[in-house]
């Protein structure tokens, strides 16, 4: 089994004033490698196939598959698994009834065609850009990671990230910018000092179209802002599981 769960890291701040609201959600994720003789899209219909009963199926499902992200995660993973809740107190009475449900499962399940890591993080994830209207696509682009804060607020971080993506170069491809925060689990870490980012596109055509914009006008950073981050990685999106309730 390859281990250790890794940081994900990202972008920086630019300046362009905008206030930006958010709502939170919860996030449970983890991460996975998949097992020799089998591939992403194995583990992809395999979840697609689920029955996922509403008494304990998460609002969302997406699998993330590692394309370039910067750092060790590709040498211990494959791809991410992300569970959304509407609340804790949903996450809860949900996990709490998948953990009490009857056993005898038949066919296949992840863990036999993947090896997944046992650190189990959940984020709160605020939206600093929704420009989505229904079911996000079965499969499209994201680029995600992290940033330090250095004083900054997570306030700061979505004023910041709703100015670049709803007004800087980027804007017309841009689905949706989530903020995250970690809640529970993962590595050790000091308390309000990182943020991580998730920027998601309709379609691949839509990203490249994002990242060509971007090069041919530069953001201008904030020096307002003092956040400091890596460079992000990119990832294959996959839709598993969508509630519209």
């Amino acid at each position: 089994m390859r281990n250790n769960l890794i940081v994900l890291p990202f972008l920086a701040f630019f300046s362009i004033p905008l206030f930006a609201q958010s709502d939170n959600i919860v996030e449970r994720v983890f991460a996975c490698d998949i097992n020799a003789g089998y591939t992403i899209n194995d583990a992809v219909d395999l979840m697609r196939g689920y029955e996922w009963e509403d008494e304990y199926a998460p609002g969302a499902v997406f699998l993330r598959e590692a394309i370039a992200v910067p750092g060790d995660f590709m040498f211990n993973y494959d791809f991410t698994v992300s569970l959304f809740y509407p609340s804790y107190a949903d996450m809860v009475e949900k996990r709490v009834a998948f953990r009490n449900r009857s056993g005898g499962e038949s066919g296949m399940r992840l863990r036999d065609i993947a090896d997944c890591g046992e650190r189990i993080r959940i984020n709160n994830v605020r939206f600093s850009i929704r420009n989505d209207d229904g079911i996000p696509p079965d499969v499209s682009v994201s680029m995600a990671g992290s940033c330090q804060l250095n004083g900054s607020t997570i306030s700061d971080a979505l004023t910041g990230t709703a100015a670049i993506f709803s007004q800087g170069p980027m804007a017309p491809n841009v689905r949706s910018v989530a903020v995250t925060s970690r809640a529970f689990g993962g590595p050790s870490l000091e308390a309000n000092s990182e943020l991580g980012f998730r920027v998601s596109f309709n379609s691949t055509t839509d990203f490249g179209e994002a990242m060509d914009a971007s090069q041919a006008i530069p953001p201008t950073p904030n020096p307002d802002i003092p956040v400091s981050c890596n460079v992000p990685g990119m990832w294959a999106q996959y839709l598993i599981h969508w509630n519209d309730s």
